[in-house]
């Protein structure tokens, strides 16, 4: 019995890698793309209308993903019996990104260079 848990716990971890490493990557070929939108417009990194730039692109990004979300929210409770709540999702309020915590930095993977862009985390207040 122990051979079988410890197999299908080394399935799952295995699967959880190949996840992460799709998303990963994905994560990588955005960047690149990004990269290459703001470069066609002049700009360069550090310069912070790149950093702007991209902002930019990220939040159009994340603007669409919510409003996608928002259409299917809506097209569901069209189809949602009354006496079944709809799913509760944290995202039910659009919230740009904010430009004084958007930070780029270079990193090297596979000696390739990448730009990657993020929003790090506001100060907590005290």
């Amino acid at each position: 019995m122990s051979r079988i848990g410890t197999l299908l716990v080394t399935s799952l971890l295995g699967g959880c890698a190949l996840f992460g490493g799709h998303e990963h990557q994905r994560v990588l070929e955005t960047a690149v793309k990004d990269d290459q939108a703001c470069v066609a417009q002049g700009w360069k990194y550090p310069e912070p209308r790149y950093t702007s730039c991209r902002l930019k692109l990220q939040d159009d990004r994340l603007h669409n993903d919510w409003l996608n979300l928002q259409l299917m929210k809506q097209t569901q409770s069209q189809y949602q019996p009354n006496n079944v709540p709809l799913p509760n999702t944290p995202n039910d309020v659009y919230r740009p990104l904010n430009p004084d915590f958007f930070n780029c930095r270079y990193v090297t993977e596979e000696n390739q260079d990448y730009v990657l862009c993020d929003e790090s985390e506001p100060p907590k207040p005290p």
